[in-house]
């Protein structure tokens, strides 16, 4: 029996081939991206806002999709089964919100010429509150969602 379970931890090992793999990929996908923005002269409007082009029912659309993760998935999935369907109003009433919110403010952020949260607060207030805010989201997503991935994923 000692031996199997040796032989099991030595077999998740990740060898100089696995490294090389992922490295050598993530390499080609900043390689190619970074080959397409200096070719197309890439704006960061034409990058977050599709050249300010995309209909507000598009934009609704990819902020809905921004948010749908492998965590959201399987807490959403734990949170049906212990609950049942009456959780299922969480994701109806966030398309419905994401619509409306679209459909009203996108007019209104892109004539401020504002791309994300943080330049909306840059405008409103002061740098300090957009470093601030980027700082607290950066700390929020280590502490909140990667910490918990990663226990469980370990598990």
């Amino acid at each position: 029996m000692r031996d199997v379970s040796a032989r099991l931890r030595m077999d998740n090992i990740l060898t100089t081939f696995d490294f090389v793999v992922f490295f050598g990929s993530l390499l080609a996908v900043m390689g190619v991206g970074l080959w397409v923005a200096r070719r197309d002269g890439g704006e960061t409007s034409d990058y977050y806002l599709a050249g300010k082009d995309t209909p507000w029912w598009a934009v609704a659309g990819s902020i809905f999709g921004s948010n749908v993760s492998a965590n959201h998935m399987v807490g959403m999935m734990a949170v049906g089964f212990g609950a049942g369907f009456v959780i299922s109003h969480f994701e109806i009433t966030a398309i419905a919100g994401l619509l409306l919110l679209c459909y009203f403010f996108l007019p209104v952020y892109r004539k401020l010429h504002v791309f994300t949260l943080s330049d909306y607060l840059s405008k409103r207030f002061d740098d300090r509150s957009r470093v601030g805010y980027s700082v607290i989201m950066l700390v929020i997503i280590v502490m909140v969602m990667m910490l918990p991935a990663f226990y469980m994923g370990s598990r």
